[in-house]
Parts: structure tokens; C-alpha cells; sequence
């Protein structure tokens, strides 16, 4: 189907409307999609190279008029991509009917043909309850979790804990995704498709030819006196546990980019990235695509990561398959944008959770290691759950 788009420059925004839309908002960027024009949905273990073919196919045949003489402007897509390849939801990727993009200094609309207006939404408000992983069945995973490290080759596996919040029409999350924007403005908030948060962990960005990537992995509670917020960063960071599971993250995407780039580098050591609720252990690593890679192609081989998976990857699906209960969808998923000039961000669904069709489910994880104990990872989601919390809450 070949679609025609303009693209046209706009006055910068003092509020961002979001309201009824798709959004990928970050310090620096805002990207808010409305309506869509086109959409591609997949499923399946092929359902990355999929979506890729679709969307090669689309920019071969879409025409773009570049009316706002900026440059590194396209025609933009927004995509949501399911953990596993077993999922009942399918991964998606669409071009709204109208992008918005607000970058330092410029800001710009992507105008294309629209299949339909979006129908007026209720925002929710409410309390989350457990979910079906109640803490206790959430402590008896993560002991079988250690108990499979010990006897097998599994070296790391990731595990989930789930909320749940009733909801009674399609949700308008505009205001709880402002709050986190506004809490979290570091952090990636997003809605695509029915996965919303806001991440910290940044998959793959590319711009120009080059690629980048911040991995997370290692977490501790911020401390309300200075001295004390110190020490447990710096204690973070010497922690054995945690740089061990910083590590597996680390090796593995530095492994899987390797075949894609022309040289890939990482930083030698980690660091502690500050969030208002959380330390977190990250490193950044980059690298130059080699000729002829598309975004869609490395995220393929990227995803998933030993950072939402475990290690070894196949090992640790078919364990995570046996003690969640739930199906992630989108969560822990690739999410983000796409441009016909082959730019892109995609950050991994974290900080928040899935619509579903009588509630929203929150979901929260933890990286099972040697070292882990069922209770400091219990206590980490706890700590994980509350951004969404706080997006839905009145309270400050």
C-alpha cells in the first residue's frame, strides 16, 4: 500500500497534548502520535524480520514531501514488539495518521492519510491488588530460579511479579503517562499499542550510521539522607551479586551487536545511574552499523537481552515459561520509534505494564542469580512497582 506524507514545521510546544495518542517522550524528544494511517501486526519467532519486510516494503512505495526544510526528518512508525515469540498478543508496528516530534530546537509533523478518529477514553485511577503471582508464589519462583542455577547450565534468569488494576472502558492514560514524564523525564515514556511505562533501560538508538545502547542491570532503593544515598550507590557498585548480573547483560549485548558493526565498544566499568526511586547499575556501549543494516535487523538478533531474559537465552525462556503464569505481551519487549531516514529508538517496556481487556496489569522483574535471596528480590519489585503505582495514584 503506498502512502503519501508531508512533513511540515510547527511552532514548539510550551504543553505537550497527549491526550488519545501514542507517545515516546524523553528529555530532549517528544514523539506523539495520533491515529493510524497504516499498521503491521506479526507474531511468532519471525516476527521481527516480519514487521522489518513490511516496513522496507512501505518506504520502497511511500512518497514524502519534505515541506519543513529540516533536516533528519521521515516518515516516522511506532513499534511495540512481544517478549516471547509464544505470545497470544501480537507485535506491532504502525504510522500514525499524524506524528508530532519535538527536538531541542526544532519541531516538525509527519502528516499522513487516516484510517479513523480514536473513540474518547476514561483515565483510570486506582489501586493495584496482586496479581497471579502473589509475593509468596513470586519467592517460590525465585527459589526454583536459584535452585535450576545450581543444578544446570542457567547462569541467570529473569523472573516476574504482576499487579492488577479493574478498569472498565479503553483507558485514556494520558495523565498518569504525564506524571511519569514528569517524574522520570530521564527515563523513556511510552504508550504503543497496549504496553505503557516509563523505561530507564535504553535498547538500541541509532543515528547517522552508529548505534548505542545502556544496559541496566544490578538495582538498590534510594536513600533519603545524602551521606546514606551515597554509601548504597557505592555499595551497589561493589556488590558481587549485582555486578555479577550487570556482567551476563553486559557480555550479552556487546555479542550480539558484534556481527552488525564495524567495532563495538563498552565502557570499561559501570556506573551508578541515579533515578528518584532507584539506583541502578549501567554501562553504555556503541558501535558503527555496517553497511546495509537496518534497526529492525539488529533488534532481531538483540532481542531478548540476558537483561529481560537470563543466560543462557534459551535456557532461561523455557524457565520463565514454566514460573510466570502470565503472558509479558509487550512487556520487556523492544518499543519505541522508527524513521524512513533510518534512525531509531527503541527502549525495553519497563516501569510499568500491559492494558488487557478488563484491567491493567503491572508487571515487575528481577534478574535471578547464584547469590539472589527470594527476599531482597521480592523487596526489588516492590521498589520497580513504584513508578506505576505513583502514575495512577492521586497522591504525590
Amino acid at each position: 500500500m503506498a502512502i503519501k506524507a508531508v512533513i511540515r514545521q510547527i511552532p514548539p510546544a510550551e504543553v505537550l497534548d497527549i491526550s488519545g495518542s501514542s507517545v515516546f517522550l524523553r528529555d530532549g524528544q517528544q514523539i506523539i502520535g495520533t491515529g493510524k494511517a497504516i499498521s503491521f501486526e506479526a507474531t511468532g519467532p519471525n516476527r521481527i524480520s516480519e514487521l522489518s519486510k513490511m516496513w522496507q516494503e512501505l518506504l520502497r512505495t511511500a512518497e514524502i514531501n519534505n515541506q519543513s526544510g529540516l533536516t533528519n526528518t521521515g516518515l516516522i512508525a511506532l513499534t511495540s514488539i512481544t517478549f516471547s515469540e509464544l505470545s497470544d498478543a501480537p507485535s506491532l508496528l504502525y504510522v500514525p495518521a499524524v506524528t508530532r516530534v519535538y527536538r531541542e530546537g526544532a519541531a516538525f509533523e509527519v502528516v499522513v492519510d487516516a484510517e479513523g478518529s480514536e473513540q474518547a477514553r476514561l483515565s483510570p485511577e486506582g489501586r493495584f491488588s496482586e496479581g497471579e503471582v502473589t509475593a509468596e508464589d513470586f519467592k517460590t519462583a525465585v527459589a526454583a530460579g536459584i535452585s535450576a542455577i545450581k543444578s544446570t547450565e542457567l547462569e541467570k534468569v529473569v523472573l516476574g511479579r504482576d499487579l492488577v488494576m479493574p478498569i472498565n472502558a479503553a483507558p485514556d492514560l494520558s495523565r498518569a503517562l504525564n506524571r511519569l514524564h514528569e517524574k522520570y523525564p530521564k527515563c523513556w515514556t511510552y504508550q504503543i499499542g497496549n504496553v505503557f511505562g516509563a523505561s530507564p533501560e535504553l535498547l538500541l538508538r541509532a543515528d547517522g550510521g552508529e548505534v548505542s545502547a545502556r544496559v541496566l542491570a544490578g538495582t538498590a532503593g534510594r536513600g533519603t539522607d545524602p551521606d546514606v544515598d551515597r554509601a548504597i550507590a557505592d555499595g551497589l557498585a561493589h556488590s558481587q551479586k549485582n555486578r555479577h548480573e550487570h556482567d551476563y547483560a553486559v557480555n550479552s549485548m556487546v555479542k550480539a551487536l558484534e556481527p552488525f558493526c564495524e567495532v563495538v565498544e563498552a565502557d570499561s566499568e559501570p556506573f551508578s545511574l541515579a533515578l528518584p526511586d532507584l539506583w541502578h547499575l549501567a554501562t553504555d556501549v556503541r558501535g558503527r552499523l555496517k553497511a546495509n543494516i537496518n534497526l529492525l535487523d539488529v533488534i532481531e538478533k538483540l532481542h531478548p537481552t540476558a537483561a529481560v531474559a537470563g543466560t543462557p537465552t534459551a535456557m532461561a525462556e523455557q524457565l520463565i515459561s514454566e514460573l510466570e503464569p502470565f503472558d509479558r505481551a509487550g512487556y520487556a519487549g523492544p518499543v519505541g520509534w522508527l524513521s524512513s531516514d533510518g534512525a531509531g529508538e527503541l527502549a525495553i517496556a519497563l516501569r510499568g505494564g500491559i492494558i488487557e481487556k478488563d484491567q491493567i496489569r503491572a508487571i515487575a522483574g528481577c534478574g535471578i542469580v547464584l547469590e539472589s535471596d527470594p527476599e531482597a528480590e521480592l523487596a526489588e519489585t516492590e521498589l520497580k512497582f513504584k513508578a506505576v503505582r505513583y502514575a495512577f495514584s492521586e497522591s504525590n
